[in-house]
């Protein structure tokens, strides 16, 4: 049952009713046609590919429900379903790609490989530099250190003695025919002693490290042997 104007006095009445209780007129079946368009109107339904919209991509095909004909309940459900779907529901990395992915430019995708430190070479004979930074040395203590760091550190040197210690990956060399040891070097190659002699002759090119004196003797590393 619907309720309908009537024709005459405007009144509400049942579009059942066969005339108008207030005015007496005739309800025409031509109001009642009227008031079952009305009323179709008034329940329009959701259609099936307009629901299918609203389920996979609710923020955009909700808001045809707006137009004039859906019912409260259905547009209430429909913007439910939009709030639902999008905070509690993630969107897959195929549609949204994620911040956090980036593609990797030509100049970072290959890192350039450390520049390996080149070290000056010295031509600097025992005798010099003992007789400067050495026990021969007339200067002061901080200023032999001055000279060495400047002159000598972290070059490569050659010199030559005779073995009086030895190991396979070290030897310490009798440079000035004087004491002991003058020069202890450790070997590049960790097995470069294994066949060598004591009391034999040496000459090694060696990276200069530490100074010696009249005590401790020069040190130096990756120390090669020269044929």
């Amino acid at each position: 049952m619907a309720l309908i104007a009537c024709n005459e006095c405007s009144r509400e009445i049942s579009n059942t009713a066969h005339s108008c209780p207030g005015c007496g007129a005739p309800v025409t079946p031509s109001s009642r046609a009227s008031s079952k368009s009305q009323y179709k109107e008034l329940s329009r339904l959701v259609s099936l590919p307009l629901f299918l919209g609203i389920v996979v991509f609710p923020i955009v095909f909700v808001w045809f429900l707006l137009r004039k004909g859906y019912s409260v309940q259905s547009r209430v459900m429909a913007f439910v379903w939009m709030v639902v779907h999008f905070f509690f529901i993630p969107i897959p990395d195929a549609v949204v790609p994620s911040s956090t992915t980036h593609t990797a430019s030509p100049a970072s995708t290959y890192s350039a490989a450390p520049a390996v430190k080149q070290y000056p070479d010295s031509t600097a004979s025992y005798a010099q530099v003992n007789a400067e930074v050495g026990c021969k040395s007339t200067y002061s203590d901080q200023k032999k250190d001055d000279i060495f760091n400047a002159k000598y550190k972290d070059h490569w040197m050659t010199w030559s003695g005779e073995v009086v210690l030895l190991d396979s990956d070290e030897a310490s060399l009798n440079v000035d025919g004087i004491g002991t040891q003058d020069l202890r070097v450790t070997f590049a190659d960790k097995k470069a002693g294994y066949d060598l002699s004591k009391g034999s002759p040496l000459k090694v090119r060696f990276l200069m490290k530490s100074a010696g004196g009249c005590f401790l003797p020069f040190g130096g590393k990756e120390a090669t042997i020269v044929r």
